[in-house]
């Protein structure tokens, strides 16, 4: 906390300069306020005195008149005044004789009465309207604390702090300000923010003289004052620096009222600053600890979904070595029919991990060319046959010829992906699949379904997390990762499309993506 006379000067002198008045029209309105005052009582007077209602009234009446002047207006001179014209005029032009002087007892009596009035009076009233002062100032003060702090504290954005603190500063100090954050000991400063006047341009902050000033009242967080190069503030909370102020003098150097006003500035900005840097530690906590939990359960899932294939191969290949002259050729055939596929499963899973690693290393590279969308389905669907040739698959797509920017290999591993999902959750029965490709204004879409069991309505939110285990990614399923979904997610995207899913009315599970159409139509040719 800064001392508390000085935060009073500090306010005090924004205060003056925030409401700062036209003194001559203050003045020129107290004189008015006299002359009129006066004149009045004079007029009064006047009455009083023709209908002879005693000297002793038309004293009450001058007394009362120059104590309101010296109430209303400011300081002894109006007062003092008054009460001198006012009984010189009453003796000159009232008492006999008639505009003459009568220096009798009565006039210095009636002086000094008058003149003690408005010493005791302008006493009381002085201090009356400094008590009232001091209190309009107090309010004040609040009032400008209130609005830094709530501008400031309550933000939570980085530039919005700078730029709070930096109209704060600019609309006191004359000079040319920029803020320098994240201070280190090497290398080029850039202000991270800086407020520019006609005395100095952009490139003043950018000097090396500038960068090495500013890091030394980092690292001392103590001003310096250059006379050739301005003034540096350090933005220090708790022994922490966050930043420094920097200010070109130009013409004039900080005065006293000045560097108040920036210390109370600096505090309030270092504090926001302190609790928006603890904001966003806390995030980076929260962060580090939901990846530590995808982690943990993408190699919970990663472990159980690998065991179930493995315990398979392991079992048929000993019962192969151990009793494989015993076995029936047939029975021999399915398990290694059984053997291979577990092992192409694994293979696949094996690849669907090592695109997550390329997708968090940024190393999947997108290859795009102009595709037949008919060609790329055709080769997708082969390939899906290969490993399942009792499957029905129906396509449905236009007869134009439609051309899509894309990387082939990519997107026919979403659909091989997509329709080998159809088949290893049918439960054992048969699942038939249909393909349909549609234009979508500047999209193309495809449209995969199946008329299995579905998916677990649970889990549809959050289906292309890759931590979505194969025990609740489809209603009974016994096998497969959440991986391979959320590779065709990261793969349609990086086109430029989005992937959806949901359950049919009919039955049976629906995926849908979207590619961003290429502009070359061309009509098919028979």
């Amino acid at each position: 906390m800064r001392i508390k006379n000085d935060i009073m000067y500090l306010i005090d002198s924004h205060i003056e300069s925030i409401g700062w008045v036209n003194l001559n029209k203050k003045k020129f309105k107290n004189i008015i306020f006299s002359l009129c005052i006066l004149c009045s009582t004079l007029f009064i007077c006047e009455v009083l005195y023709r209908y002879d209602l005693g000297h002793q009234n038309i004293n009450i009446v001058m007394s009362m008149a120059i104590f309101i002047i010296t109430a209303v207006t400011e300081g002894y001179i109006y007062g003092v005044l008054s009460a001198v014209i006012g009984v010189f005029t009453y003796d000159f032009l009232i008492t006999s004789p008639r505009f003459g002087f009568s220096f009798t007892l009565d006039f210095p009596v009636t002086l000094i009465i008058l003149l003690t009035v408005v010493f005791t009076s302008s006493t009381i009233t002085t201090r009356i309207k400094a008590q009232a002062e001091h209190a309009r100032k107090k309010r004040k003060h609040a009032e400008l604390l209130y609005s830094i702090n709530r501008k400031l504290l309550s933000t939570r954005d980085l530039d919005t702090i700078v730029r709070y603190s930096m109209e704060f500063l600019k609309d006191e100090l004359i000079h040319s300000i920029a803020f320098f954050e994240d201070i280190k000991p090497k290398g080029k400063l850039n202000p991270y923010f800086r407020y520019v006047k006609d005395d100095v341009g952009i490139e003043y902050f950018t000097k090396e003289e500038i960068f090495y000033l500013v890091r030394l009242a980092a690292d001392k967080q103590e001003a310096l004052d250059d006379k050739d190069y301005g003034y540096f503030f350090p933005i220090v909370a708790q022994n922490i620096t966050y930043g420094v102020f920097a200010f070109s003098f130009g013409e004039k150097d900080l005065n006293k009222k000045q560097k108040v006003f920036l210390e109370l500035i600096s505090d309030q900005t270092a504090q926001a600053l302190r609790m928006y840097r603890l904001m966003v530690e806390q995030q980076e906590a929260k962060v580090m600890m939901e990846a530590e939990k995808v982690k943990n359960s993408f190699l919970r899932s990663i472990s159980h979904d690998l065991r179930t294939p493995l315990t398979g191969i392991i079992g048929a290949s000993s019962t192969l070595l151990e009793e494989g002259n015993k076995i029936p050729y047939e029975i021999q055939t399915k398990l290694i029919e059984g053997i291979q596929n577990d092992s192409q499963w694994l293979l696949n899973m094996i690849e669907n991990i090592l695109s997550i690693t390329k997708v968090q290393k940024n190393d999947m590279v997108i290859d795009k060319s102009e595709e037949i969308v008919e060609e790329v389905i055709e080769g997708a669907v082969s390939t899906f046959r290969k490993r399942f040739p009792n499957a029905e698959v129906i396509v449905n797509q236009p007869e134009n010829v439609i051309l899509l920017p894309i990387d082939i290999m990519l997107i026919s591993q979403v659909l091989i992906n997509l329709l080998e999902n159809t088949q290893k959750h049918a439960q054992g029965q048969k699942s038939d699949v249909v393909i349909e490709v549609k234009e979508m204004g500047d999209f193309v879409s495809f449209i995969i379904a199946d008329n299995g069991p579905g998916i677990d309505s649970k889990i549809l939110p959050m289906l292309f997390n890759f931590t979505v285990t194969s025990e609740n990614l489809y209603k009974d399923s016994t096998r497969d990762l959440g991986i391979g979904l959320s590779i065709c997610k990261t793969i349609i995207r990086a086109h430029g499309g989005e992937i959806y899913a949901n359950n049919r009315p009919e039955g049976g599970a629906q995926f849908m993506f979207t590619i961003p159409l290429c502009r070359e139509k061309y009509e098919k040719n028979y």
